[in-house]
């Protein structure tokens, strides 16, 4: 075997050596050099990117700085939306719509507005337009060596704006004030004006009052203008206690911001044919003759116009009747004409009339929106007013779903019987009579019908009646939901015998709802009257109180309570069972007052005082006050705070609030003379509970475009101002003679400013404008702590011409 020779060998190692090396080196370039020729040319590439970058951004500079010369050239030349780009204009700049290129960049300015919330702030959704203030999106893009853009966000404002302000005692002296006052403590402010009028807890009857043509009345209700005190109160008085009461109705009219205020009888309405003029004005071939009495009264006024009042009546074919009070049928003795009527039925289309029992008729009435509604033998009935206007007294009132089937019993005193219809009854077939109250009853006044007062109230789209319940039954407070008119496609149909049944009627056209003020045995307690707060939260109720018919030694019932409706299905006390009375949100009088029996309880002034009136029902030495007033501001614990001695006592009263704010309640007297009473009220304290100041007329001298307004309030606890604005153009170079509406922050006079906004732009299709050469402003201000106001300091608005 032949040997090698080491040096041949090492010779051959080392060539095989270079040989793997190379091969290494070979397939590491080829893994290599790609990416370092890759990451040569994206360095030359980034560089070259940077620099575009570089370049727009100065581009973009002087996109700014173009903006900014022709915003100094005038705001009319950036206060259009759009997208727009600079342009060399001779020496200056300009804008042109569109996008333009330079040097190879596409650059542009996208103009847009800008919103402010109520505290002035800049709004990325919501708010109000800022006019003074445009958003500028200053945008340039390339496309090499890799498409790419830059974007920059710049707010501009109009330089050229002023200030106009109001602060001086001049200045503020100059406007219109309704129970508001300009001082001079600090050089000029507007406060609510020092209450010297009535207060709810001073109460004194005015010295103003009027005879009616008979008497004593039963009912009253009463409507003021919310828009004007020019146009007097219009007050409905049901005249007829009795069916030989000759007069039914009595209409007067009473001044408003007068005092005292004044009544002026107007006019009154009887089918008495021995009190009209000339006999051949007596109305012939009704359905009803003058042998009825006034239970209640209400009024309506249709979309034409005009006005009714509306008569709940004891006529079997006519509970309801309405009177004309445009239309005399005796203009010598002023005696209004006879419209028409409505008669309660099981439901619309049936031709049997309803009728309650012992011939009681309507007993309780209310109207809401263009729906009346009114209670007979123990049934809630509704009818449709909408059409008023083209019925006669031979075509009546239309009939709205079925009757519903309330709790209570009309009662008969002289033998203490109860009775109502039963399902399907109707005409004069009535279920057996029973047993019932000793006497109908409650001490203080004989409670003969099943229900004896009711209130509407509309709470997110449903409708509910709250029912004052009567004689007979345990329940005295019902709740029917109205909301959904039963038809011939609903389950029970309109026509079934259960429609409206409080068993198995339909769920919102029936009673659905029910509290006994106590369930303990032989108690004997009622409901008088009842009054819904605007939310549907809480009703308002008399009763009778004083009664002790099981003789436990304590009324069976309170003389006021305060009941939670916030769920319609379950009213209940504040606190408190039906087994144990109530134990807070009531009122029992002490001494002699604890003999009061209302007729009527109204709550008042933002549900802060409730008025109870009545008479006195115990004939001994002590005096009750047949006129209270409750502080109810702490719902649990309602007290008394004021009242009035009127021993002949009060039938039922009535409150309203005129368009500058003063307060009344109007009573009618259990007398036949001096019959109508007035009481003014108001906040029990230093201060009245609102006012408005309405500036003077501010002419620009030219067509401004209103910005912005600031004020400068002192706001302590409980107290608020708030704004409106009204920019018009002058008439017949005038502003004094321009049509002014008023606007809050969403271009309508639904709304009110909070101090400190924007002021939107409007082209006038609602009436306001901006621009416009003519600015007046309302301030609205208010508190809840009747010793403390606001104050309006200064007023300042920004413009530009």
């Amino acid at each position: 075997m032949e040997l090698s020779h080491p040096s041949i060998k090492t010779k051959r190692r080392s060539e095989g050596q270079l040989l793997l090396e190379l091969l290494l080196a070979m397939a590491l370039s080829a893994i290599m050099l790609p990416a370092l020729l890759v990451g040569l040319t994206a360095s030359r590439s980034g560089k070259a990117q940077q620099q575009e970058r570089l370049d727009a951004t100065t581009f973009a500079k002087e996109a700014y700085d173009a903006l900014r010369v022709v915003r100094e050239q005038g705001w009319t030349y950036v206060k259009n939306d759009g997208r727009y780009y600079p342009v060399l204009n001779g020496n200056t700049w300009a804008l042109a719509t569109g996008s333009g290129t330079v040097n190879g960049f596409t650059r542009y300015l996208d103009i847009s507005d800008v919103f402010r919330d109520i505290n002035g702030n800049i709004a990325t959704s919501g708010g109000t337009i800022d006019p003074s203030t445009k958003k500028i999106t200053i945008t340039v893009s390339w496309t090499t060596p890799y498409p790419s853009s830059i974007s920059y966000v710049y707010y501009v404002v109009d330089t050229n704006n002023q200030i106009y302000t109001q602060s001086s005692f001049a200045d503020f002296n100059a406007g219109t004030k309704t129970n508001v006052q300009v001082t001079n403590t600090s050089g000029g402010e507007v406060t609510i004006s020092t209450n010297t009028k009535g207060k709810w807890c001073s109460p004194s009857v005015s010295s103003a009052t009027i005879t009616l043509p008979d008497g004593p009345p039963v009912a009253v209700a009463a409507y003021s203008d919310p828009n004007t005190t020019s146009n007097p109160n219009k007050v409905f008085v049901a005249d007829a206690a009795t069916a030989a009461t000759s007069t039914k109705l009595a209409y007067l009219t009473v001044t408003a911001n007068t005092d005292p205020p004044v009544p002026t009888f107007q006019g009154k309405f009887t089918l008495d044919s021995s009190k009209y003029s000339n006999s051949n004005l007596v109305p012939t071939g009704l359905n009803i003759d003058n042998s009825f009495i006034t239970n209640k009264v209400t009024y309506y006024t249709s979309s034409g116009g005009k006005t009714y009042a509306l008569l709940a009546t004891t006529k079997p074919n006519a509970e309801v009747i309405a009177i004309s009070i445009d239309n005399f049928q005796d203009p010598v003795n002023k005696i209004y004409k006879y419209w028409t009527y409505f008669d309660t039925r099981i439901y619309q289309g049936t031709g049997t009339s309803d009728q309650s029992p012992y011939s009681w008729g309507g007993s309780a009435l209310t109207v809401l929106g263009n729906t009346g509604y009114v209670t007979s033998g123990g049934y809630l009935y509704a009818f449709n007013l909408s059409n008023i206007d083209s019925k006669s007294t031979s075509n009546g009132l239309d009939m709205v779903g079925c009757r519903i089937e309330l709790d209570g019993y009309d009662c008969n005193p002289s033998t203490s019987k109860i009775r109502k219809y039963g399902s399907g009854q109707t005409g004069t077939n009535f279920g057996s009579e029973s047993s019932g109250q000793t006497g109908c009853s409650d001490g203080g006044i004989v409670e003969k019908y099943a229900d004896t007062d009711i209130y509407p109230v509309t709470v997110s789209g449903n409708t509910y009646i709250y029912v004052a319940v009567g004689a007979g039954v345990d329940p005295e407070l019902d709740i029917a939901n109205v909301t959904s008119v039963p038809t011939s496609g609903t389950s029970p149909t309109i026509s079934n015998n259960s429609c409206g049944r409080i068993s198995g009627g339909n769920s919102s056209w029936k009673m659905v709802g029910s509290l006994d003020f106590n369930s303990m045995a032989n108690t004997q307690e009622t409901a008088n009257s009842v009054f819904g707060s605007a939310d549907g939260t809480r009703a308002y109720m008399s009763s009778n109180g004083t009664v002790d018919a099981n003789g436990d030694g304590k009324p069976d019932s309170d003389q006021f309570y305060i009941i939670d409706t916030s769920t319609k299905t379950s009213p209940k006390f504040l606190s408190g069972t039906p087994s144990t009375g109530a134990q807070s949100g009531y009122y029992l009088g002490t001494g002699a007052n604890v003999q009061l029996f209302p007729r009527r309880s109204i709550t008042v002034f933002g549900d802060s005082r409730a008025l109870l009136a009545g008479i006195d029902g115990v004939n001994d030495s002590q005096d009750a006050y047949e006129y209270q007033v409750l502080d109810i501001s702490n719902p649990s614990n309602p007290t008394y705070c004021g009242g009035v001695d009127f021993d002949s006592g009060y039938n039922d009263m009535t409150a309203l609030t005129e368009a500058d704010g003063d307060k009344f309640v109007y009573l009618i007297a259990n007398t036949t003379s001096n019959e109508l009473k007035i009481i003014q009220g108001g906040p029990d304290g230093n201060y009245l509970d609102s006012g408005t100041y309405e500036s003077a007329v501010i002419d620009m001298g030219a067509a401004a475009t209103f910005n912005r307004f600031y004020a400068d309030a002192n706001l302590p606890a409980q107290t608020s101002i708030q704004y409106q604005i009204a920019i018009a153009a002058p008439v017949s170079g005038s502003c004094t003679n321009a049509s002014y509406v008023f606007i809050g922050p969403d271009g309508t006079s639904n709304t009110k400013f909070a101090t400190g906004s924007a002021i939107p732009l409007a082209a006038g299709g609602n009436g306001f404008i901006n621009p416009g050469e003519c600015l007046k402003y309302r301030a609205y201000l208010s508190t809840t702590n009747y010793n403390t106001t606001p104050t309006l300091l200064d007023i300042s608005f920004n413009y530009s011409l």
